[in-house]
Parts: C-alpha cells; structure tokens; sequence
C-alpha cells in the first residue's frame, strides 16, 4: 500500500488550508443560522425620533400636542441660536423641528389648520414625513371631535387617545410557507465547501503523481498500472467519505434534532451524492492546472461559480427567469432544488420525488469523470 500512504502524506502537508476551510464553513454556518432564525422572529415597533419642539401657544391645543408627541417620539428642547441648531440638526441630534405659534389654538377653532405650524427638517429626509403624519392626523382628529360640539381641551385628548390604538402586524413567510429548519442552512451551503475541499485535497495530490517525472519512475515500478491506480482510487473514497463524515458529525453537533428527522436523512443523503460530483469535479480540474496555487484558484473558481449561478448562496426567485435557467447547467442548482423539496416531505414514501434530482446530480458526475478522463488521454497521447 506504499501509493495509498503516499497519498495521504501529500494530503497531510495541505491539513493546514483544508482545517481553515472547515472551520470558517462551520463558523459561517453557524452565525447564518441564528441570523435566519432571529429574523422570522422579529416583530414590529415605531420608530421613535428626536423632535424639537417650540411651544408658543397660549392656548390648550399646543400642550395637547406635545404630550401626544412625547408618547410616540423623544421630545428635545430647541437651541435659540440659528447656528446651534443648523448644527444640531447637521450632527442629526435632532430629526425634526417643530414651531407652534402664539394663535395655534385659535386658528384651529376658526378651522385653520394648514400652514400654521411651522416644521424644519434635514433636506431628502424621511423624518419630515413620519412626523408631519402624526401631527396631521391627530389634528384631522381632533377637528371630527371638534366639529360633533366638543370643547378644544376635549377633543385633543379624545384625539390622543384614539391615536394610542395600533394594529397588529403579522409577517408572512415566503409562499406562506413556514419558517425554515436551522438544518435546511446547513445543507445549503455544503456544495461550495464541498468544491474547496475536494479540489484543493484530492486535486493535488492527484496532480503529484500525475507529475512527468514521477509518473515515468512508477511506470518502471514492479508495481502494475492498474494496482497503484486502484490504491490512487482507494485513496480518494477514503478521503471523500473523511470529509463527508466530518461534515455530518458537525450537522449532528450544530442541529442533531434535524439530523434525527426524515429531512435530516435525506439530507445527508443528498450531500452524499453531490460529494461524489465534487470529487469528480476535482478530477476534472486536476488535468488542467500545472501547480498547488492554480490548483488553489481553480477551487475557488468552480465553488463560487457553483454558487452563485446554482443558488446556494443566492436565492434563485432573485435571479430572474433567464437565470434560472441558465443555473440548471450547473449540479448545484439540483442539489439545491432537492435541499428545498426535502423541507417539504412527511415520509419516506415521498422521497421518490428526489429522484430525478439525485439522477442529475450523477449526470453531471460522469459527465466532468468522463471530460477530465479525455483530457488526460490527450496530455498523455501528446507527450
């Protein structure tokens, strides 16, 4: 078994780049995880801004107002100078300003209301609108209240108080559907590390013994062509099946009650299939690069391009019909397609449905074994 030792010799000294991408999947993983989760969980709350209020009016109705206001925004006092406040406003101390005149009152019981008061906010910004709504409609409010025979006193507080009412807001799902499983983000995003891992393990040690020199002294071994082929072989299911555990020992670990339900079986058996195109992609790439560090890039090359074009790492109802189009000519657009169907299932009587998922994911297995096989009958015809 010397092949099969030196395999994993060549292996061993690359532990330290195949380590970081472990952890850094298991990392991000992790943090996207929580991320999703605490989003389904965000409610609804106003937003509450700094207002600097001036209050001049000698009647009721402008005490009225700032009390309403200070249930819904901080109050803050406004700087007499022209220059304090352009700068407490610049530094966004304050959001709004608001002005009530002297005859504020006054006017709204003639039924005066617009262009009375006076209100200053940062240019292009939304803080006016928000502001200038609550004042609108309280006053609207207080006008109906005014306009049925009650007292201005009355009707401000009658009109606050119908202003406390909120409604209940409900976020819905994406197709209603309900919120996804910590473990559905864990598989997601399997297909790129499983890329990395491959081609930058597999590919070079693959691309070591495919080096001229040493190729030619094993072709003078006592060992045959087809025994230290077979060691090369044994070499990357051994690898392959390492990664793929290490993966699913950390899924147990990060979501194990996920990994206990149909869909978590299902999963791993759909990341099994994808680790076999992985490993043939590895093949594929390893006919082409010359070193480690084109070996590298490629890598990178084939996991981003996977990933993005097959909606692992973009959602592909964001990616437009021309676009999902072209992601079913990449295999992890079918792995992804099969993450999402498996979410759905209630028993193992539906997993018949993945079938032609799985059967694409092996299509494009045998198709990048057999184009890597062609290239590598080319270089070997032509040296």
């Amino acid at each position: 078994m010397q092949v099969f030792k030196a395999f994993f010799k060549i292996l061993y000294r690359n532990k330290t780049s195949l380590i970081m991408y472990t952890v850094i999947y298991l990392v991000i993983t992790v943090i996207t995880m929580h991320t999703m989760q605490e989003e389904g969980e965000i409610g609804f709350s106003e937003v509450s801004l700094d207002v600097g209020v001036e209050n001049q009016d000698e009647g009721n109705l402008g005490n009225a107002l700032v009390e309403y206001l200070e249930n819904c925004h901080q109050i803050q006092k406004v700087p007499k100078e022209k220059e304090d406040l352009q700068d407490a406003m610049y530094y966004e101390e304050v959001d709004y300003v608001l002005v009530i005149p002297k005859n504020f009152t006054e006017k709204f019981e003639l039924g005066e209301t617009e262009g009375v008061l006076e209100g200053t906010t940062v240019p292009r910004s939304s803080s006016a609108y928000l502001v200038e709504n609550k004042i609108e409609s309280f006053l609207n409010i207080a006008a109906m209240y005014r306009s049925a025979g009650f007292e201005t006193e009355e009707a401000a507080q009658k009109a606050a108080s119908d202003m406390e009412e909120s409604g209940n807001v409900e976020f819905l799902g994406k197709d209603g559907s309900q919120q996804l499983p910590g473990g559905f983000y864990f598989f997601q995003y399997l297909p790129y590390v499983f890329v990395v891992m491959m081609i930058l393990g597999l590919g070079v040690a693959m691309k070591e013994f495919q080096e001229k020199n040493l190729a030619a002294r094993n072709k003078c071994s006592a060992m045959s062509f087809f025994k230290q082929n077979g060691q090369i072989f044994l070499g990357c299911m051994v690898y392959m099946m390492m990664v793929y555990l290490v993966f699913m020992v950390m899924a147990c670990g990060s979501v194990g009650d996920y990994m206990m339900s149909l869909q978590g079986v299902l999963s791993a058996a759909n990341a099994l299939i994808f680790m076999f195109c992985s490993l043939s992609v590895a093949w594929f790439a390893a006919q082409f690069a010359y070193n480690a560090a084109i070996l590298s890039i490629m890598s990178n090359v084939f996991g981003l391009a996977f990933s993005f074009l097959g909606g692992v790492f973009v959602s592909l109802e964001l990616m437009g019909e021309r676009g999902q189009q072209m992601a079913k000519f990449v295999p992890s657009y079918w792995y992804v397609m099969a993450n999402r169907e498996i979410q759905k299932m209630t028993s193992f009587s539906e997993a018949k449905e993945l079938f032609p998922f799985f059967l694409m994911v092996l299509v494009f297995t045998l198709a990048f074994f057999s184009l890597g096989l062609l290239v590598n009958r080319m270089r070997v015809k032509s040296r």
